[in-house]
């Protein structure tokens, strides 16, 4: 019987179990700490290798009766979990990490500058956007990874300097554990469908109780033979890893480029349709959705799919899975996992109109990544061309190849309350405990002078960031190592090396830039206003900003509407912003960091422009302290005369190719369900691919549906809306972000 996906009853058994949420693992994680305390100063990577030994040992695991695939661990994550984050989260799979929580270095580090809002950094690297390659164990299987790494083993033990290298061994003993712990869950999800079977009467339900408990005995053990064992092994191996880790896997997957030969070949022979390949793809992309509970104080629940783009030789991937994803999302309209739509100028019209439909819908955190950017990105930091065609993205935007390991959303610098520093460093020191000797930008004599007084004190303060950053990547090898994850990665095996040493082929690292709108306005400001009008002095502008603009509304008023701004048709503004974005590329790459890769440039700002306002001070740009500064590389959000149009010319004047780790454009549309709404998106996807632009986000609203929505909750509750890297209920927002949303869409109303 071929599986028929019935969604009403797969989100009650789905509700049903995860309210259920967090089961008590204490007596679980007691026994970790009893060892832990008996063998002290055993390196976490034992550690690692006891957590998995136990998790596969003797957390429970579900089985569902409406859902035809097994992966769920009770290891005592919280419903609402990505399962990575530091401080750690609730679970077993975080347990390493927190016998070596806190970490007073990176708090004693970060306080200041937190409390000043000139970054945000709660981890010391990123917990939440990491891709294991379930690409390579669809194809391999746990088994064969496992062999290898044994034969490692064995040669290491006979060979190797048992003193020297002790860790090489540690983590091959925990790879191979964590193989052993694949495998044998495995065999525990069978064993729990065949227990199953003995009470169920429902023959449907028997059907696939069958059918689990016969695929399990062999995925993720053995390399998948048919579509459903391949869909079965993608989302196991990452569900494995999330439990198991205590890190965050926000990559699902590039599911149509690495499943559509499965697909394909048991169309050929007859032994699938293309009526139950919708149904399991259905059931699969509705699974993070059922297990998330929308709430004021969670966000999106981290989990990406990602559709489109080449393969490795550059070919376009656009395919029946391709249409299959699609037409799920456009069936269920759900707001996750996040969809990752890479396009190029070399796509096909029907693909182009699908994706424009799923995004006129406003209900998905769709993002839009050009490969004609992104993948010339990637290969410009000296990656493989064939690596970098078969880059992937997730969490929000975050871009990462299939055998990379980044750190890139963890630290968010506000570019204009640096700047603000410089003016003011004897109230905003944030130089003498970098031991930088500042270099005066209100003392030039000419723009010249001051702008590059400007860009060397920004490059001095990367500089001393990725120096602190690189000694917490190290801590990160120390107290949270990932042998299940490394052993998915080929260089990992060779290297007999953790990702978080460097094991993987590519080791990226990410400073994201915020504010960079406004950033480019205040600078032309005072550029135009003191440097070549001359209409204030430095010191007068310096006090407007010190008092913020107390008793001078005329100037602020001047500031924000008589000197242009960026993303308005000027030309010499224009010139400007791409100067800007480009020198913000070269002193934010480049850099070393700990796992012997380097820096890369990053304008992804998550919601972090709202967040970083409270103490940013007033800019030359007329914004008042406090107020938000702009979001992603957007221009500010009081800019008049920016459309959609505008928008994307605006980024022609721009090489994005300098930003691998993601420069978001975003832009608000009105809800249209209608083939001329939908032409509309299209034209707007090519205009962004022609433009040049790298990352794209909708945030697809009515402005009387929110302003209704927000006095009448109970009746609007499934309104969905896009926050920045996520999608969420618009009742669920606390009130200060639904007053945001709302305030965009009036700008662009």
């Amino acid at each position: 019987m071929a599986f028929v996906f019935d969604e009403q009853k797969f989100r009650t058994e789905s509700e049903a179990f995860y309210r259920t949420y967090p089961a008590d693992v204490s007596a679980l994680e007691e026994k970790l700490n009893e060892r832990y305390r008996k063998e002290d100063g055993v390196s976490a990577l034992v550690q690692k290798r006891w957590t998995y030994e136990v998790i596969s040992q003797e957390c429970e695991v579900k089985v569902f009766r409406y859902c035809p695939f097994y992966s769920e661990i009770i290891t005592g994550r919280e419903r609402n979990s990505v399962a990575g984050a530091f401080p750690p989260i609730p679970g077993l799979g975080c347990w390493t990490s927190k016998t070596h929580y806190p970490v007073k270095e990176f708090d004693d580090w970060r306080a200041p500058y937190v409390e000043k809002d000139l970054i945000f950094a709660e981890m010391m690297v990123d917990y939440s956007h990491h891709y294991a390659d379930v690409e390579a164990v669809m194809h391999r299987g746990f088994q064969s990874i496992r062999d290898e790494l044994a034969d490692k083993l064995e040669e290491h033990v006979r060979t190797a300097d048992k003193v020297k290298n002790s860790e090489e061994r540690e983590f091959l003993e925990a790879a191979l554990a964590a193989c052993d712990a694949a495998i044998l869950l495995g065999e525990r999800f069978a064993e729990k469908a065949e227990e199953l079977l003995g009470n169920e009467k429902d023959l449907s339900v028997r059907e696939q109780l069958e059918r689990i408990r016969d695929t399990a005995k062999r995925i993720p053990r053995y390399p998948a033979e048919t579509f459903y064992e391949a869909l079965c092994s993608v989302w196991f191996t990452r569900e494995l890893c999330t439990s198991m880790e205590g890190s965050g896997f926000a990559v699902m997957g590039h599911y149509d480029r690495i499943l559509y030969p499965f697909y394909e070949k048991d169309i050929r022979e007859g032994v699938l349709t293309k009526e139950e390949a919708q149904n399991l793809i259905d059931c699969l992309i509705l699974i993070t959705d059922a297990r998330w509970s929308h709430t004021a104080e969670t966000s999106g629940t981290n989990a990406s799919l990602v559709i489109g783009g080449c393969d490795a030789s550059g070919n376009v991937v656009f395919n029946e899975v391709t249409r299959l994803i699609l037409n799920a999302f456009l069936k269920y309209e759900t707001s996750s996992p996040k969809l990752e739509v890479r396009i190029s100028a070399a796509h096909p019209e029907e693909y182009k109109k699908m994706v424009a439909q799923v995004a006129a819908l406003g209900r998905n955190a769709l993002s839009i990544l050009n490969d004609d950017v992104l993948i010339e990105a990637h290969h410009r930091m000296g990656k493989k061309l064939q690596d970098c065609r078969l880059y992937l993205a997730g969490g929000c935007q975050e871009p990462v190849l299939s055998n990379e390991c980044n750190s890139r959303a963890f630290l968010y610098l506000n570019l204009p309350q640096l700047v603000s520093g410089m003016l003011f460093p004897e109230e905003l020191d944030f130089w003498s405990r970098e031991r930088i000797v500042l270099k005066r930008p209100d003392e030039a004599d000419t723009f010249e002078g001051f702008y590059e007084a400007v860009i060397y004190n920004l490059s001095q303060f990367l500089f001393a960031c990725a120096g602190h950053y690189n000694r917490f990547e190290q801590i990160w090898a120390e107290i949270n190592p990932m042998p299940l994850f490394s052993a998915t990665m080929q260089t990992c095996i060779d290297k007999k090396m953790d990702v978080t040493r460097g094991g993987a082929r590519y080791n990226s690292t990410s400073f994201s830039l915020i504010g960079i709108g406004t950033f480019i306005d205040s600078l032309y400001a005072i550029r135009k206003v003191v440097y070549e009008e001359r209409k204030l002095t430095m010191e007068q502008m310096k006090e407007l900003l010190r008092t913020d603009f107390a008793g001078q509304e005329t100037w602020r008023l001047y500031l924000q509407n008589k000197v242009p701004k960026y993303g308005q048709d000027d030309e010499e503004l224009a010139s400007f912003a791409g100067r800007v974005f480009r020198d913000l590329a070269v002193h934010s790459s480049g850099m070393p960091n700990a796992r012997g890769g380097y820096f890369e440039a990053s304008l992804f700002a998550f919601f972090f422009y709202d967040v970083l306002k409270e103490h940013t001070w007033a800019t030359a740009d007329g914004r008042h302290a406090g107020q938000r500064i702009s979001r992603g590389c957007n221009p500010v959000e009081s800019t008049k005369e920016i459309d959609a149009a505008t928008l994307m010319q605006s980024l022609r004047s721009i090489d994005f190719k300098d930003y691998p780790g993601c420069a978001v454009s975003y832009l608000e549309m009105p809800i249209s369900k209608n083939a001329a709404g939908t032409d509309v998106f299209v034209r707007i996807l090519e205009a962004f691919v022609h433009c040049g632009g790298n990352a794209l986000d909708f945030n697809v609203v009515d402005k009387e549906t929110l302003l209704q929505a927000k006095k009448d909750p109970d009746n609007h509750r499934n309104l969905i809306v896009r926050v920045c890297g996520y999608s969420a209920p618009f009742v669920s927002l606390s009130e200060e972000l639904q007053d945001e949303v709302i305030e965009r869409t009036m700008r662009n109303g």
